[in-house]
């Protein structure tokens, strides 16, 4: 059975990548307007007084991969072996395939998945 989901702050569910584990939530439009808001510039054109807005998307989409990763298990530094904490420095540094994986997994339209009986 497949079914749509609303979007809670409290909800939260794990992604396996590998022995990896990400802890994650999703995020609602109130969530992505006000992390825009905080990296929008509005700026007045001099000459015409048209008012236009400048997003950082860069700091957006960083922003937002903070807000969506809660925790993790098993992450760890190739020069190392070690674990690293699940620190807003670290989540930046994954790779870009985990983090495409993360924002998937977090638009879904479900989190509880239920599998289809024969």
């Amino acid at each position: 059975m497949s079914f749509i989901e609303i979007v809670e702050d409290q909800e939260t569910f794990e992604l396996e990548i590998g022995e990896s584990i990400l802890e994650l939530r999703r995020f609602d439009s109130t969530v992505y307007n006000r992390i825009e808001k905080k990296h929008t510039k509005k700026e007045k054109h001099g000459r015409t007084g048209q008012i236009f807005r400048d997003v950082d998307e860069h700091a957006v989409n960083e922003d937002l991969l903070d807000y969506m990763i809660l925790g993790w298990r098993n992450v760890k530094s190739p020069t190392t072996g070690e674990d690293v904490p699940c620190e807003r420095a670290y989540k930046l540094k994954l790779p870009g395939t985990v983090k495409l994986q993360a924002i998937e997994a977090c638009d879904t339209e479900s989190i509880t998945l239920e599998k289809k009986t024969s």
